[in-house]
């Protein structure tokens, strides 16, 4: 299900798991197949008395979620006790035609990414990606941790605070000055980021000086690009960004429309494209390009 994204992990998630912003929970899989297979692992399982939680959501079948949470409870309730509010345990099954029972991990705090949209900043304006989007666009890039990603349209700056709040060192340039001095106020407590004024298709950076781009270049009327033609800017900046980036690093972009991409591939290696229909005459396109 699409809902559903099962992962082989060979060493410790937690350096990864908190740099997720569209995920809700993320769970070790404990147990799968059909609901008999589930019970039998809650029935063999000793909780040696301590307190658990198990809840169950429905990922596409027609199956009563709460029946089954209710069953599989009394399972676990034989050697463990419940607990709803700060249980020892906590399990999450998802149910669908085949069944997936995990034991709670890492959950996304969704609150902290709502509290940094960008009417909450003390510099904004009603253009910036949300949080959660701003940090896929991000994991995106490829960016190890601790890694220098560059925005070259950074604006009120929701990416550059993004990268900072999951280890990695932002660099944020744009040519309108009003928007770096006033993301300033923004990135005041938040950390350190590099910031200055440029224009994306001249950048005043050394060849393989970062790692990644992460970037929400202008897209519509109402973003400024000072007369520009559109196709004209995006082609000076895909350019630059061929000529910033180190062979096999990533450049994760939102363009407006096929032929906006299309432009781009001309610089860049395209790995990725993933739509996202904003309303009903808008469709962003989160693309990811590599240099090769």
């Amino acid at each position: 299900d699409s809902q559903v994204l099962r992962l082989d992990a060979t060493g410790p998630v937690e350096r990864a798991v908190h740099r997720l912003g569209l995920a809700h929970v993320v769970c070790e899989e404990v147990a799968s197949g059909d609901f008999d297979s589930i019970r039998s692992f809650a029935r063999d399982f000793d909780f040696h008395g301590r307190t658990f939680r198990v809840r169950a959501r429905g990922v596409g079948a027609d199956v009563d979620a709460s029946a089954v949470e209710g069953q599989l409870g009394a399972d676990f309730g034989r050697t463990g006790v419940v607990d709803l509010e700060q249980p020892s345990m906590d399990y999450r099954l998802l149910v669908g035609e085949e069944f997936f029972l995990g034991r709670v991990m890492h959950r996304i705090d969704r609150a902290r990414l709502e509290a940094t949209k960008v009417a909450h900043r003390p510099f904004s304006l009603p253009i910036s990606l949300h949080p959660k989007f701003a940090r896929a666009l991000l994991n995106l890039s490829r960016v190890p941790m601790a890694g220098f990603v560059l925005d070259p349209f950074c604006g009120t700056g929701g990416l550059l605070l993004e990268a900072l709040s999951i280890g990695l060192r932002p660099i944020g340039l744009d040519r309108d000055r009003r928007m770096v001095l006033g993301f300033r106020a923004s990135l005041r407590g938040a950390g350190d980021g590099a910031l200055g004024v440029a224009d994306a298709g001249r950048l005043p950076l050394r060849g393989a000086s970062v790692h990644g781009i992460a970037t929400d270049p202008p897209y519509g009327r109402a973003a400024s690009t000072r007369g520009e033609p559109i196709a004209s800017l995006y082609e000076r900046t895909f350019r630059a960004f061929r000529e910033l980036l180190p062979p096999g690093a990533h450049a994760a972009v939102v363009l407006p429309n096929e032929a906006m991409i299309d432009l781009a591939s001309e610089h860049l290696e395209r790995i990725e494209a993933h739509a996202l229909r904003v309303h009903r005459s808008l469709v962003r396109h989160f693309c990811v390009f590599v240099n090769s």
